[in-house]
């Protein structure tokens, strides 16, 4: 059982959500049942055509620490989460996907790390679950450190399982103009001083739904190599030999996932 910490700092989780009626509700309760309280949840429904605004706002008159924002026009993943951010109060940003979940204990011991180790990251590892919930492959055990060097070759860090200093996330934001921005986002925060720290526990659920990016591999190979190429600005083959690698270790990470 983990020691609750003395003094805790507000933690602001923000949740992009888009026709998201099938698993909001079980996100939502993960972050509900998480053993740091002092949190506020910031739901920014990308124009949902399901009942994912009832969910929600059913869950924020429940809540009071829950908070719904409406975009006017589906703006995608991105767009929110920087929204969500603007509208953060929190010391810490923690992110989480609509279809994701959290163990109790995550916002807990991602604010201890961050604090033992002056940390402007802390990631932690996670299970990777299908629709139903059902562990589709080996648990992704992170590294205890990431700097931009590692991520340019092997996804360390997603955002359900990030928490982030809130003194970064007011300085820079999502690029909304590619494919893989939570990527471009990591290497432009570890580029420009961020100090990122893992937790090799397992402390969320991944999941990984037929249709989603995950699944869509050339799609998701051609836009990371626009991010070493164009965002970046490497060479054609220095950017080619980063995809290589990068394909090459998420053979590993996947090898279960088609069986």
């Amino acid at each position: 059982m983990s020691n609750p910490i003395e003094t805790q700092p507000l933690v602001s989780v923000v949740m992009p959500a888009f026709n998201s009626e099938q698993y909001i509700q079980a996100a939502i309760d993960s972050v509900r049942k998480q053993t740091l309280t002092d949190w506020e949840l910031i739901v920014i429904d990308d124009c949902s055509t399901d009942s994912t605004d009832e969910i929600v706002c059913d869950a924020a008159r429940e809540d009071t620490r829950i908070k719904v924002k409406r975009n006017s026009r589906n703006c995608g993943a991105a767009v929110s989460r920087n929204a969500g951010m603007l509208m953060s109060r929190g010391q810490y940003v923690a992110l989480l996907d609509s279809d994701d979940l959290w163990e109790p204990a995550k916002l807990e011991k991602q604010v201890k790390c961050a604090i033992e180790y002056n940390a402007d990251i802390v990631y932690c590892s996670y299970s990777i679950i299908d629709e139903l919930g059902k562990k589709r492959a080996p648990d992704f055990i992170v590294p205890s450190r990431s700097d931009f060097n590692l991520v340019l070759v092997k996804s360390t860090i997603s955002c359900s399982t990030a928490l982030i200093s809130r003194k970064w996330t007011k300085k820079y934001q999502l690029p909304t103009n590619m494919y893989h921005e939570d990527l471009a986002y990591w290497l432009c925060l570890l580029k420009n001083g961020a100090i990122a720290i893992g937790i090799q526990e397992v402390l969320a659920s991944y999941r990984v739904i037929p249709g989603s990016r995950a699944f869509n591999k050339p799609k998701s190979a051609l836009n990371r190599w626009k991010i070493y190429h164009s965002y970046l600005g490497f060479s054609i083959l220095h950017s080619s030999t980063l995809l290589i690698k990068y394909m090459l270790l998420g053979l590993i990470k996947y090898r279960r996932l088609a069986r």
